[in-house]
């Protein structure tokens, strides 16, 4: 079932070349012998590709629901704008965790040292939650005189969205995996060590 929702919602390049093989081919074998079969099925065939396509334009899924959002939490990190970052967590974020004005303090204290870009993600959807798994890759902020060390480079973290009272999925939590595990309040708390760090260089 997931993958006929795939095929039909988000990704319909390749049923629609299935058809227009099968279109092509009905069309020489109309050319050649005249065979009204093989007309309607060139025609039969065009007209489900186009609906195909159609339908794949209209229908948002929720996993397209889910890699847009994390697109703008990408796009927000790369430009280091905190605002529309925190915009995707969800006011029902994680309150063992310190909640969404938590994370929204590490958001803000983590985009005045570093910039970050997330690669495609890996998205989980079962139960109306998406289990997501993503890299991101860190170099200083603007004007930053902090250096990223090697091994903080590149994080991969693992975090869960589900759709809010409004229906937009948002972050409900989100820890890092590696290079070490750790919660956004230590890789915060290590960003404000290394930043001391550099702003006590002459």
């Amino acid at each position: 079932m997931d993958m006929l929702r795939y095929l039909l919602f988000e990704n319909p390049l390749t049923p629609c070349i299935v058809l227009g093989l099968v279109a092509l081919g009905a069309a020489v074998f109309w050319s050649r012998t005249g065979s009204r079969r093989a007309g309607a099925v060139a025609i039969a065939c065009c007209g489900l590709a186009a609906a195909l396509v159609l339908v794949a334009w209209l229908v948002e899924t929720d996993r397209e629901r889910v890699a847009k959002t994390l697109d703008i939490m990408s796009s927000a990190a790369s430009r280091g704008d905190a605002e529309t970052f925190i915009a995707q967590i969800s006011p029902n974020y994680d309150t063992a965790a310190g909640g969404k004005a938590g994370m929204s303090m590490v958001v803000q204290t983590a985009m005045k040292f570093v910039r970050g870009q997330g690669e495609t993600p890996a998205i989980t959807i079962e139960g109306g939650r998406a289990t997501i798994t993503q890299v991101y890759h860190f170099s200083p902020a603007p004007n930053s005189r902090m250096v990223v060390p090697p091994q903080y480079e590149s994080f991969t973290w693992e975090g869960v969205l589900a759709p809010d009272a409004d229906g937009r999925w948002r972050l409900r939590s989100a820890i890092a995996t590696r290079p070490e595990r750790m919660t956004p309040q230590d890789a915060a708390r290590g960003l404000m060590k290394l930043a001391a760090q550099f702003s006590s260089l002459p």
